[in-house]
């Protein structure tokens, strides 16, 4: 990865605690756990998305169509 940028928000201290736990089982840091699963789900996110608009490229209901229109 190239460029970093904060990421910071308050989050439930129930659910801090459970990822600190987690994260603690995996020898890792929090921030460290956080940035495998935000990776994981983003890749996953864009994984459904790419399949989404490969199906649906040549569908005249989908805007971003091939030779289509988008309003």
């Amino acid at each position: 990865m190239g460029d970093t940028k904060e990421l910071r928000g308050d989050v439930d201290a129930d659910l801090v605690r459970a990822m600190d736990a987690l994260a603690l089982i995996e020898d890792m840091t929090r921030h460290a756990w956080m940035v495998k699963r935000l990776e994981k789900i983003v890749k996953d996110e864009l994984h459904k998305a790419s399949l989404l608009h490969s199906m649906l490229n040549s569908n005249p209901l989908y805007p971003d169509r091939k030779g289509g229109k988008s309003e």
